[in-house]
């Protein structure tokens, strides 16, 4: 990452984002296979059951994004200073972290999973179906958190160590497709089996990508007595706390969500959300990789005191996510039909209550694009606690508020305005909390950059 050229920023953005995108994608696919199978083979039900769980899914993602963001800032700055000691350090206390954790929430869920499909508002057959994927999945939950952080860190090792987690990915997409089938169609296992498929995949993609850190990796790798010369445990989980408020508001938001849905439409209309969720995971793991591409080059470049770079490099990760941002809402908006029976091909009911609603989940992607800049940038300059006030913004306060008032005074249909409302608002913040970080004298992105 020394040469700092326009061209050279350009091919080193490009090299990072071409991995990460791909390992979203991928990751993408395989989530969207899963909802094919079981839309197909298990029925609407079990799509609505799947989409119960899917807060309670959210939380080993969080944490991960917690320590794979908290954890790869630090190990990028380190590395740019040239502390590789501590860099590894740093790396090996997140491994340690993320095996506690991993084994606590398995223990948890294992435990009391009648009582969290109740919480999740499963009655009758739906908590049956719930049950059933739950006490296949609980058991991989370590490695569900895992995975992101593990390519999160293989990003700081370099260009090839980024190439080869897409290589992961890509094995564990394989195998959960080839299991879904096996578990799901051959055996049958219901939703037993696509609860094991999916675990299973992430335990292959998981152990995949530490075998490189252990066998491969140069720089970022685990060592010996990591805590030896103390604990950066605290720091890490502070570096990636905006990214675990946002994505555990996810859990909140989507609870809220079903249970409104559920209230208005019935269990087709949780089908027909779990669809609309489908829709918008790729825009939001398209917009979301750009950023985590621009994010340790922020870090490595401010590292080596080179307010330059960053700023070439904030420019580029705005640009594309912008750019994906219009992309996305046209594409929503003309082939949303065809995603729908895509999933359900009986899903008729499910699209009468998709049509009119998937135009102002499409528009709300063009404020997000920008606040997820925002957000993503002052994460990168170790401003989590700025950062934690755009997540804490657009899905705890304004989220949850705009739901509560769109419900209580216009009606439960109404709640899908929600979004949009919601990022237009968090906008305004995010603008001020950019303008106020320049304020203070610090590197930050030229008002040029910003504005094109």
């Amino acid at each position: 990452m020394h040469n700092t050229s326009t061209k050279s920023l350009l091919k080193q953005f490009i090299a990072l984002a071409i991995p990460t995108l791909l390992s979203g994608w991928v990751y993408t696919l395989y989530t969207f296979v899963d909802g094919i199978f079981i839309g197909r083979y298990l029925g609407a039900e079990s799509l609505a059951a799947l989409n119960l769980l899917v807060p309670l899914l959210y939380v080993p993602y969080a944490v991960s994004l917690m320590i794979g963001v908290g954890g790869a800032t630090l190990i990028a700055r380190l590395s740019g200073e040239g502390r590789f000691d501590e860099a590894r350090r740093v790396f090996t206390q997140a491994l340690w972290t993320m095996l506690a954790i991993g084994i606590g929430l398995s223990v948890v869920v294992l435990t009391n999973t009648s009582k969290i499909a109740e919480m999740m508002g499963a009655t009758g057959h739906l908590a049956i179906l719930v049950e059933d994927y739950l006490r296949a999945y609980a058991w991989f939950i370590l490695f569900a958190q895992a995975l992101y952080a593990l390519e999160f860190f293989l990003r700081t090792e370099g260009t090839k160590a980024a190439t080869f987690g897409l290589y992961a990915m890509l094995l564990g997409a394989f195998v959960n497709v080839v299991l879904d089938y096996y578990f799901i169609v051959v055996l049958p296992l219901g939703m037993q089996g696509a609860g094991l498929a999916t675990g299973i995949s992430m335990l292959v993609s998981s152990f995949t990508m530490l075998s490189y850190h252990v066998f491969k990796a140069k720089n970022i790798k685990p060592c010996w007595n990591a805590f030896k010369d103390g604990s950066n445990v605290g720091t890490i989980l502070y570096n990636g706390s905006s990214e675990f408020l946002g994505a555990i508001a996810a859990v909140v938001t989507i609870f809220v969500f079903n249970r409104l849905v559920l209230n208005t439409y019935g269990e087709s209309g949780l089908a027909a959300y779990a669809i609309l969720e489908y829709m918008t995971l790729a825009a939001t793991v398209t917009m979301v990789g750009l950023v985590q591409s621009m994010q340790p080059m922020i870090s490595f470049y401010r590292g080596a005191n080179q307010p330059r770079a960053m700023h070439v490099v904030f420019a580029f990760g705005a640009t594309s996510v912008m750019a994906v941002a219009v992309i996305i809402a046209v594409v929503m908006c003309v082939f949303s039909r065809q995603l729908t029976f895509l999933f359900l091909p009986d899903g008729g009911s499910a699209w009468e209550i998709l049509a009119p609603v998937i135009i102002w989940y499409a528009l709300a992607f063009l404020p997000a694009g920008c606040n997820l800049i925002a957000a993503g940038y002052l994460t990168a300059v170790e401003r989590p606690g700025a950062s934690a006030i755009i997540a804490i913004l657009r899905s705890w306060v304004l989220l949850l508020g705009s739901l509560w008032l769109l419900n209580t005074y216009l009606g439960g249909k109404t709640i899908w305005y929600a979004l949009l409302i919601t990022e237009l608002l968090t906008l305004a913040a995010s603008g001020w909390l950019i303008w106020r970080y320049q304020r203070e004298g610090r590197p930050t992105p030229s008002s040029h950059m910003i504005h094109g």
